[in-house]
């Protein structure tokens, strides 16, 4: 069992008997530590004079949880919304596993992408990828990069990736995503569970939107909306899904190709592969519409893929008798850069997902003209 596995073995209750009832105890002493310091953190911020306004509007999209909630396609969206209003939007991300992110790096300028995945790390560049008319921007010190975006860019409206706990930079709107298959993480606080700070912080966020909704049933749903109106209950809420768009080849995806419906798939099963925090939703969204998943090969969030997973997949598929191997977006990021890839004598398919919503989009997209308006 690999290590990450491991770890929601033991925090989600699965792992049983006085071993893992030790190592929950241990874990909960830690979490207690850690939630003290998160408080302290929020504290300071929660004096003006520690916070850096910008003038121009800054909308937040964060998450109150590790693991994937859907920050990357709601970034997209909200800049597609934007950028539909005439704004210069620019995003300003951390740059997860980029090779440095201490100094701002301009990662791309109105859809020019200047540097590579492995510079940029796989989200941003992906953003970079599918954001024609924004800037991307990574680094951890997201105040200096706020600054080039609006000095250098002349950007009027700044996105904020992953921002809920990045309170250093002042924002106009704070929007958290929840993942209504995985809400809570397992209700405790890092390293205990899956949350990077207290519930009742919720009552921070400007909007909540609840993804993924489409994975649970009418009663986990309506039992959320509960509690989530009892945690912030004047926070406006929204829901989405995750949509599939279609597939491309990793050739077609790589170069911005045509992307194909569920009718051009000629039903050949296959090996779905990724390195992203809920490998089960994106089997979800394969079955739902329509592919022959035989098998899975789940690797850390943010794997760098490299010329032996590769020979790996390749032998995999080989003695399973496998014909083709589907991946997500992010993960197509770092497989195009391996160079064995494209030897493969089997197809390689990338799955494009967007979001739509089901209930609320026309608020939740007045809400955000409003904010990109308000300076």
């Amino acid at each position: 069992m690999k290590g990450e596995q491991l770890f929601k073995h033991i925090i989600s209750g699965q792992m049983e008997g006085s071993l893992g009832d030790a190592l929950r105890n241990g874990l909960e002493k830690a979490s207690k530590v850690y939630e003290r310091v998160v408080e302290y953190r929020n504290e300071r911020y929660n004096h003006p004079h520690r916070v850096l306004r910008m003038p121009v509007p800054v909308i937040s999209i964060g998450n109150i949880t590790v693991g994937g909630t859907g920050k990357t396609p709601m970034v997209r969206y909200v800049c597609e919304t934007l950028d539909a209003a005439q704004h210069t939007v620019s995003v300003l991300s951390r740059g997860y596993k980029a090779d440095n992110n201490k100094k701002p790096i301009v990662v791309s300028r109105r859809g020019a992408v200047d540097v590579s995945s492995f510079i940029s790390g796989d989200e941003a560049w992906l953003l970079a990828k599918t954001l024609p008319n924004a800037n991307v921007i990574i680094g951890s010190k997201r105040v200096e990069s706020a600054k080039i975006a609006v000095e250098d860019m002349q950007s009027d409206v700044l996105v904020l990736d992953d921002g809920f706990q990045h309170r250093a930079l002042g924002r106009d709107a704070d929007i958290v995503l929840i993942d209504a298959s995985h809400p809570f993480g397992y209700g405790a606080v890092l390293p205990r569970g899956l949350l990077r700070e207290p519930l009742e912080n919720l009552k921070r966020a400007t909007y909540i939107v609840l993804t993924k909704t489409n994975q649970v049933d009418s009663e986990q749903l309506e039992a959320l909306r509960a509690e989530i109106h009892s945690l912030a209950p004047l926070v406006p809420v929204a829901e989405t899904i995750h949509q599939t768009v279609g597939f491309q080849t990793l050739e077609e995806w790589s170069h911005n190709g045509p992307i194909h419906h569920i009718s051009d798939y000629d039903g050949t099963p296959l090996l779905a592969i990724s390195g992203i925090g809920q490998p089960s939703s994106f089997i979800a969204n394969l079955e739902s519409y329509g592919f022959t998943v035989q098998d899975m090969m789940s690797f850390g969030d943010h794997h760098d893929y490299s010329e032996d997973d590769v020979v790996k997949l390749w032998q995999h598929c080989f003695k399973t008798g496998i014909q083709g191997i589907i991946t997500t977006e992010k993960d197509a990021v770092k497989l195009s850069q391996v160079r064995a890839i494209r030897d493969l004598k089997i197809p390689v398919y990338v799955l494009v997902i967007g979001i739509e919503f089901t209930k609320g989009e026309e608020d939740f997209k007045s809400y955000v003209l409003q904010i990109a308006k308000g300076k």
